[in-house]
């Protein structure tokens, strides 16, 4: 991102917050950094799960000011706030019971409405995805209001999560990777807009303990890299993965269990990126996507990083910038 960008932080509470670049501290690699808490009124036990950078003029600029350093609002503002949050509070209860596959907009105001319909038009949209397999889009303008205290993004049910965000225009692909190790690839047009507070529709269907872990828009030229929490991983071409109607299992996108074990990661990345992996006991490696095998959906890859017997992978991260051979790690086969 740039100072000047608009991050979009959406936290584990269904709520999204507005933080400009230039107001989180510059510094170095091992700073602690400041907490978040005092950047955006955060509650107690919510997170920040996804962030979506937006560039400057894209969205109508929130305050300058950061919730440290406003004034102190008064009494007035503080009711009109509370009754804000009270309204979006029910109109997102309203929606909360609806079925998986149901459109929950029948209970959404009319400016919600409206506006959903013109963003087939618009273009733009914020398209959502949760660990339970549910998806969302939203028109990316209804997030160009922000609030101190935050906007309901979605609707979340007890113990599910936000997972990915990504912008989507009209023709764009989605695709949803489980860490059972499926990959279900769909139109996006398949996913009718939505207001902030609506639940969503099922993306992909899960069988019992399985959880989305990545939200990927396909892009020409790109390749999928899945890694799996043994340290193993692969590219695969995204165009193996056949575009199918929304709600289905998916297709096999990497083989897990056994040497693999479950999927923890998965990314896209193009010729000349460079990924970075991280263990549960802080190892750090920095290799070039491309020493990583290109190979087809249904193999188990190679490995990425070397673990100890207790130790476990946790997640993997592309990095655009190559930084040159020099800085590579070796890659090894299995």
């Amino acid at each position: 991102a740039n100072s000047h960008d608009t991050l979009l932080c959406f936290s584990n509470a269904g709520k999204v917050y507005w933080v400009r670049v230039f107001h989180i501290p510059q510094g170095s690699p091992s700073a602690r950094g400041r907490p978040l808490v005092n950047m955006i009124p955060l509650a107690d036990g919510e997170r920040i799960t996804a962030i979506l950078p937006q560039p400057k003029g894209a969205l109508a600029p929130p305050a300058e000011q950061t919730v440290a350093d406003e004034e102190p609002a008064t009494d007035e503002e503080k009711e009109e706030r509370k009754e804000g949050d009270a309204r979006d509070a029910a109109v997102a209860d309203a929606v909360g019971n609806a079925e998986d596959d149901e459109d929950a907009g029948g209970t959404e105001d009319a400016g919600d409405a409206e506006d959903a319909e013109d963003a087939e038009d618009a273009g733009e949209c914020v398209f959502m995805a949760t660990a339970n397999g549910t998806v969302k889009k939203t028109p990316l303008a209804r997030f160009s209001r922000p609030r101190p205290s935050g906007l309901i993004a979605l609707s979340l049910d007890p113990g599910n999560t936000l997972v990915g965000v990504a912008i989507v225009q009209p023709g764009s692909d989605l695709v949803l990777v489980a860490g059972s190790g499926k990959a279900a690839r769909f139109h996006a047009e398949a996913v009718r807009a939505m207001g902030r507070t609506a639940r969503g529709v099922r993306g992909i269907r899960l069988p019992d303990g399985d959880r989305v872990i990545a939200l990927i828009v396909p892009a020409p030229g790109g390749s999928l890299l899945t890694a799996s929490e043994r340290g193993y991983g692969k590219r695969t071409r995204m165009d193996e993965f056949p575009a199918k109607g929304r709600g289905g299992q998916g297709v096999i996108a990497m083989r897990t269990g056994g040497r693999n074990g479950a999927l923890v990661g998965a990314v896209q990345v193009f010729d000349g990126d460079e990924i970075m992996l991280i263990s549960d006991q802080g190892t750090l490696v920095r290799t070039a996507a491309n020493d990583v095998a290109l190979t087809g959906r249904n193999t188990q890859g190679v490995r990425l990083i070397r673990l100890a017997a207790d130790a476990q992978l946790v997640g993997v991260e592309r990095i655009a910038e190559s930084a040159g051979a020099a800085n590579a790690e070796p890659v090894e086969d299995a």
